[in-house]
């Protein structure tokens, strides 16, 4: 493997470079501590790579890897859990380090838990840095560059890649970039214009992405967080190439109390030599084999669904499945979203209309659907699919019954009495709210044949945690929440096995290390509710790069091929009926088109759990064009998906694939025309592939396999 290999294969020097670090945490190091390469400088720090502090007192001062007691577990699908604890006798506090290496990728992550084993309350923890380390570019005087993504805040730009070169200028090297709750409001507004509510939004993935990769000339690294909640992260050059980095839980300084424990947000680093497109293709494998939902040892098939809304009567879902099957369209899931639930006896027709926005009652609305969901959930699962229901189980209106009932179980914006309709926030962190969300979802489930649990987030539940914190125990809300949603959705997976589980989050704001190893990403940003194709080309590139497993809605007129590929991912929400935009009923309803559209995101589907090739730079330029390509290294196959956009006065344009054998040939075929070709490998990756697009605002999607050779005999 060379230096400009960009595919997700894994180099022996770069499993070296973290097997070595491993080692030196774990205690099996057979080279000095920080030894590094001939030729290059020390790479990364020597101690324990975290810190906090316990008043006035450094951890640093007590835990170091020379008094670790360690523990180490046996190798199990890949990957090897070690303990690390330490016991300090003047505070009382037992530190552990849950490290886990792995066999096959250049990584390894950890959860660091802090308990007290004293018997009054400790000094103030604080601090709590969950990544704490110095990492050294090769070359003296080597300027790093940070690559990020933004967030998804229903925007264009969701989930562009950033790149900020870590020094200000010529004449000023040092640089910090760092993210928190006060750069990203301000970096918010800057983008927004005037202050909003949105302006404030706490959630995981609302700003940045919770996945940075550090380049460093040659060589970098990868590092991820796994915190659904507010985090920070920096990163501090000094301008040398010695680069300071640290991550964690944001707003954490309380006093812990006789037996009381505290747990570190996830945290993922990982290795890499050669490129950066290298790196992110071998991050994407170590995503979808340890941080996925699995099916069969796999990960889970990302579907194509058909949304529905949920104060659609009955007899209307009834008519949509009817429909479905008579025409063959071969969906995977009927969705039923938003405004099936509580008492309203409003319309509700769509998003715009009704009373669906009054969340906390969680019965089945029994005048739009007197009978209950299961007519709707049998008659798709007769007709081959299989169902998803869309539930909000964390917010909640005051005036709806739990909400009475159980007034301890919810957490308030502030101090004041609430009044009806009031935005209330379960608290996860309470065992009983915990124990109630769980029994209430999954009797829906049962009740109803739910094969896919959709739950949304309309809210930021920052200023409720904060709110319900004591006097010096800042943060603990948030983390007993945090930990309560991860135990209802491990619980739900427990009850159900095999339910997928939709996280959505106003779209796509609350993804990380955490929540994508639980579920899915459906519907990945609200900006799908608007029409610009080329913004879904852009999130699709943007997203694609970290996280394969992700979909999202192309809201397409009737016969409008372009904008549907240009909302293609591993998963796809091509609806019937869209704000208007179709009526199933229609006499020209195009049916033929609708299964064309669904076979080609099937057929693609698995091409997305491969390697990922930008072969354009993924940005919103009416005239320019963006082109990917999709391959499954092992067997040679794939696809180039290309968009000439709106104003593109470029009618074809030549670009060199990735990942392919030069000695092989390979066949192609033209999903428009069924034109099939052949074209040998060392052509493809020098001279290029050539693609015509005839008119502005067109796509071309090019299936190609490697020929195979005849056996000699």
């Amino acid at each position: 493997m060379n230096d400009r290999d960009n595919s997700s294969r894994v180099r022996p020097d770069e499993m070296d470079v973290v097997r070595a670090w491993t080692a030196l945490l774990t205690g099996t190091a057979l080279q000095p501590a920080g030894a590094a390469p001939q030729g290059e400088t020390e790479r990364h720090s020597t101690d324990v790579p975290f810190s906090f502090t316990c008043g006035t007192r450094s951890s640093r001062e007590w835990l170091t890897l020379t008094n670790a007691r360690r523990e180490c577990g046996d190798w199990r699908d890949g990957q090897r859990l070690h303990l690390l604890r330490w016991q300090d006798p003047e505070s009382a506090l037992c530190c552990t380090l849950e490290l886990t290496e792995f066999s096959d990728f250049p990584a390894m992550e950890w959860v660091i838990r802090l308990r007290h084993e004293g018997r009054s309350e400790t000094a103030p923890v604080a601090q709590f840095k969950a990544l704490d380390i110095v990492w050294n570019s090769a070359q003296a005087g080597d300027m790093p560059e940070l690559r990020r993504a933004l967030g998804s805040d229903a925007r264009h730009d969701d989930f562009q890649e950033v790149r900020d070169e870590l020094r200000q200028s010529m004449w000023d090297a040092p640089r910090t970039v760092r993210m928190d709750s006060a750069t990203n409001t301000a970096f918010r507004k800057s983008r927004n214009g005037s202050p909003s509510f949105l302006m404030d939004d706490g959630r995981t993935s609302a700003t940045w992405l919770p996945f940075f990769n550090l380049r460093t000339g040659g060589d970098g690294i990868i590092c991820a967080l796994g915190w659904s909640g507010q985090w920070f992260a920096e990163f501090a050059h000094d301008g040398k190439g010695k680069t300071v980095i640290a991550a964690g839980m944001e707003h954490l300084e309380l006093k812990l109390r006789p037996g009381e424990e505290i747990r570190s947000p996830r945290i993922l680093l990982m290795y890499w030599r050669g490129t950066p497109l290298h790196a992110q293709n071998m991050v994407r494998q170590f995503v979808l084999k340890f941080h996925s939902p699995q099916a069969g040892g796999q990960p889970a098939a990302m579907p194509v669904c058909n949304g529905s809304w949920g104060g659609t009567p009955t007899p209307g879902h009834l008519d949509a499945i009817a429909a479905i099957a008579k025409h063959g369209l071969p969906y995977d899931y009927y969705w039923v979203d938003a405004g099936w639930y509580g008492t309203s006896t409003t319309p509700c027709p769509d998003v715009f209309h009704g009373d669906w926005g009054i969340t906390g009652d969680w019965r089945v609305n029994p005048h739009y659907h007197p009978d209950g969901l299961k007519p709707v959930s049998d008659a798709a699962h007769r007709a081959g699919m299989k169902f998803l229901l869309w539930l909000e189980p964390e917010r909640a209106k005051y005036g709806t019954p739990v909400t009475i009932e159980h007034p301890e179980w919810f957490l308030r914006r502030t101090q004041e009495a609430p009044k009806p309709n009031d935005d209330m926030l379960l608290n996860l962190g309470h065992p009983e709210a915990r124990n109630w969300v769980v029994d209430t979802v999954s009797s829906l489930i049962t009740e109803n044949g739910i094969d896919c649990y959709r739950e949304d987030f309309n809210i930021d539940p920052c200023p409720f945690w904060a709110n319900a914190d004591e006097a010096g125990r800042q943060g603990l809300t948030e983390m007993r929440f945090v930990e309560g949603l991860y135990a209802f959705w491990d619980e739900l997976r427990r009850r159900h096995p095999g339910l997928l589980i939709d996280n959505c989050a106003s779209g796509g704001r609350r993804l990380d290390l955490e929540t994508i190893g639980r579920s899915v990403a459906l519907w990945r940003t609200d900006y799908s509710s608007a029409l610009n194709a080329d913004a879904l080309q852009l999130h699709s590139a943007g997203l694609n790069l970290w996280l394969p497993l992700n979909a999202t809605s192309p809201n397409a007129n009737p016969g409008d091929t372009y904008q549907v590929r240009s909302a293609f991912s591993a998963g796809l929400v091509l609806n019937l009926e869209e704000f208007g935009l179709r009526d199933f009923r229609a006499p020209d309803f195009p049916w033929e088109w609708f299964r064309k559209m669904i076979s080609e995101a099937k057929r693609l589907r698995p091409y997305f759990l491969g390697d990922f090739y930008p072969l354009t730079p993924c940005v919103i330029d009416p005239e320019a064009w963006l082109v990917y390509q999709l391959l499954v290294p092992g067997r040679q196959e794939g696809a180039v998906v290309a968009f000439r956009r709106a104003e593109s006065p470029m009618a074809a344009a030549s670009f060199q694939l990735y990942g392919l054998h030069e000695t092989d040939t390979y066949t192609f075929e033209d999903a428009d025309s069924g034109q099939r070709w052949q074209t040998p490998g060392r052509e493809l990756m020098t001279t290029g592939l050539a693609i015509q697009a005839g008119a502005p605002r067109s796509s071309r999607l090019l299936f190609y396999s490697q020929v195979l050779r005849k056996k000699q005999r």
